[in-house]
């Protein structure tokens, strides 16, 4: 009897153990029931679809109800029922009109039905939630567009290198606080196979691309910052905690007088030669480069300036200065991106093709 009594407790206390190891850090995409868009649910007008992610414990079923009067059955589905947690793939077909057009997603569990919007803008038109994003660039993949609403701030994925092409925000006074969540987390609308692991930024700092201490006027806002999915593999010492946390100290000095600026910043991805290797076990992208864009308006006024920033995933010695400058146009030709896709083409062309080191404190 004692014998048992000593078996009960090593499996309480083995329990105990596991639980406390469980960290934020280490938590993955958890299994919860939930059935969501892996990303935007607003899609190009030549977009061929959105992953539909279904977590459930029991059995579900897809139909769709298009509204009357409008286009009809341009949505189909891989598989129209299941059982457990599937990613279905939703196809849609292309939106040659210049209207926009809406369709909903109904999905039947044993626990009750969920309707979800998905809404294809026309070919001519311009998505009306974007349309003052001025930090925004073109958006190359509708699919993996991903807004982060409690940290405000919006990226697009590369689910084959496992990294993020861009992070952007908006950064003003009222973002910034103090503290800092340290809450590691995965995003749960990004499948575990087009995910990283911990484990592949062994040998790395995990890099916030939007960066913490831009997220942290609450702690909501400062959780969605710690998403694997902000994160990139950088160099440490005399990179990730030297120049480049340099710039983001830099960055938001230039807030000080309530001016508002629009970011955007990632690794170098879209170019094989611009990544310097894969990493195991998962095969995340590791960029040679890293880049900042970033246009600022001025309070009061609708005067626009900009400045861009190039640096290699290496160790860096010297300070920040105006030799890592560059112009927004240069940075497009280095990265391939058209940045502030969404700003008046007569400021853009203006503001991206010129600046002023001076007036940026450089």
């Amino acid at each position: 009897m004692l014998t048992r009594y000593y078996r009960l407790f090593a499996v309480i206390i083995a329990g105990v153990w596991f639980f406390a190891s469980c960290t934020k850090e280490d938590k993955l995409n958890p299994l919860v029931n939930d059935i969501v868009f892996n990303g935007s649910s607003v899609l190009n007008w030549d977009s061929n679809g959105n992953f539909l992610i279904i977590k459930s414990s029991g059995s579900w079923e897809i139909s769709f109800s298009y509204p009357t009067g409008g286009d009809q059955g341009w949505c189909s589905a891989g598989t129209m029922s299941g059982n457990g947690n599937k990613d279905v793939w939703i196809t849609t077909a292309v939106n040659n009109s210049l209207e926009g057009r809406e369709v909903k997603v109904i999905v039947k569990t044993d626990k009750g039905s969920v309707e979800l919007t998905l809404t294809q803008y026309g070919k001519e038109g311009l998505p009306s939630n974007l349309q003052s994003r001025f930090e925004l660039p073109e958006i190359k993949n509708p699919e993996w567009f991903l807004e982060y609403t409690k940290g405000e701030f919006a990226l697009e994925y590369d689910i084959n290198k496992k990294h993020s092409k861009w992070v952007a925000w908006r950064l003003h006074r009222g973002h910034l606080g103090s503290g800092r969540t340290d809450a590691w987390q995965f995003d749960p609308r990004i499948p575990s196979q087009y995910s990283p692991t911990r484990s592949d930024f062994y040998g790395y700092d995990r890099g916030h691309i939007c960066p913490s201490a831009d997220r942290n006027k609450n702690t909501a806002m400062n959780d969605d910052t710690f998403m694997y999915s902000n994160m990139s593999p950088q160099v440490g010492a005399g990179f990730n905690q030297g120049i480049w946390a340099s710039l983001e100290i830099k960055v938001r000095g230039w807030v000080g007088g309530g001016d508002t600026l629009y970011v955007c910043a990632g690794g170098a991805i879209l170019k094989d030669s611009d990544i310097a290797k894969y990493t195991s076990p998962s095969n995340m992208a590791v960029p040679k480069y890293y880049f900042k864009v970033v246009l600022r308006k001025k309070i009061n006024t609708t005067n626009y300036d900009a400045i861009g920033f190039w640096f290699e995933n290496r160790v860096y010695t010297e300070a920040l200065s105006v030799t890592h400058a560059k112009t927004v146009d240069q940075i497009e030709a280095l990265t391939g991106f058209d940045f502030f896709y969404y700003l008046p083409k007569d400021i853009q062309d203006r503001v991206e093709s010129g600046f002023n080191p001076s007036a940026w404190g450089l």
